[in-house]
């Protein structure tokens, strides 16, 4: 036995069998998780959507899209005011206008994006945060409860069933090559241990049930790798329940692994190499070997333009054409 072996429980069967490429689209939806692996993608020239901003129960992730597909617009009952600020009852509370009226603007001209988007995205991500929700008063389940008052809501759990209906109406009306889960390693502390335990035992099963109805829809593990491989708080933020940047790598890691083609992580291999590039710092930038570098990197991307045919690195050449200038 290795001597990495002697310290560390690895989790096996974590190749998808998915072999997707730059010219896939992601749509990214849910929690934290989805945020940041969307970000990755971003910097490894995917095209990417991840619209809604941080969204934890599965309800309001199914009705966003549900409306997105039927573009049911967002209205004045779909907004509460906080101080002086709109925010909406289906987003986060990174949407906010100090205008009622431009607020709902914004939301339904994304609504049109993601309508267009959902038809040509060949793969959605979803990050289920929690199976609890909170509902208003004199409004239903809110994705955000936005500081309202606690009294103003009913928190309850949700049921599988009621998680299995609301995405069985759902699934079949999306032209999507694969669906993807996956749990949040985050713990919803303010629940109860026992609780946010329960909880996440919900989503696990509900996509368990998925899975079985639909040969479409998967499930990685990013839950496990965090509570299974990485059972160490070093690998955690001060605050003892998010991951740190070297388990946000660890996780992304295993997710190349789980959903790309072995010439896509090469691809990958190669943006990386031009990222560094990117950032290098010259000693002197004005010499005539620094322009050359910069040159024969402008190249580079021409290149790898070829096999990224969805990303566009104009933002890139600009930067690099303007130091070569200066």
């Amino acid at each position: 036995m290795s001597s990495s072996k002697l310290f560390r429980k690895e989790i096996s069967g974590l190749d998808g069998g998915l072999k997707l490429t730059h010219g896939d689209k992601f749509m990214l939806l849910g929690s934290c998780f989805s945020q940041n692996i969307a970000k990755l993608l971003r910097l490894n020239a995917f095209e990417v959507l991840d619209p809604y901003g941080t969204l934890y129960n599965p309800i309001t992730i199914a009705d966003n899209i549900l409306r997105a597909i039927n573009l049911v617009p967002y209205v004045s009952k779909d907004l509460i005011k906080q101080d002086d600020l709109y925010l909406s009852w289906n987003h986060s509370s990174t949407y906010r206008s100090f205008d009622s009226s431009s607020f709902l603007d914004h939301i339904n001209k994304e609504q049109l994006l993601i309508n267009n988007q959902i038809k040509e995205t060949s793969n959605l991500i979803i990050t289920l945060g929690t199976a609890f929700v909170y509902e208003y008063n004199s409004y239903g389940i809110v994705g955000n409860c936005h500081k309202q008052p606690a009294k103003e809501f009913i928190k309850r759990m949700l049921s599988i069933k009621e998680l299995v209906d609301k995405w069985n109406e759902l699934i079949p009306l999306l032209k999507i090559k694969n669906i993807i889960f996956t749990v949040s390693p985050v713990r919803h502390w303010s629940d109860g241990v026992v609780e946010n335990t329960r909880s996440k035992a919900i989503l696990h099963l509900f996509v368990k049930e998925l899975q079985e109805s639909f040969d479409h829809v998967y499930y990685f593990h990013s839950y496990e790798l965090m509570l299974d491989e990485l059972r160490d708080y070093r690998f955690y933020k001060q605050d003892m329940l998010h991951p740190s940047k070297e388990a946000i790598a660890f996780i992304w890691d295993a997710f190349k692994n789980f959903n790309f083609s072995k010439k896509t992580l090469q691809i990958i291999d190669d943006v990386c190499a031009i990222r560094k590039s990117l950032d290098h710092k010259p000693f002197n930038a004005n010499s005539i070997k620094h322009k050359e570098f910069l040159n024969k990197l402008i190249l580079k991307i021409e290149t790898i333009k070829l096999a990224t045919p969805n990303y566009s690195w104009d933002k890139e050449v600009n930067q690099l054409l303007k130091a070569i200038n200066d």
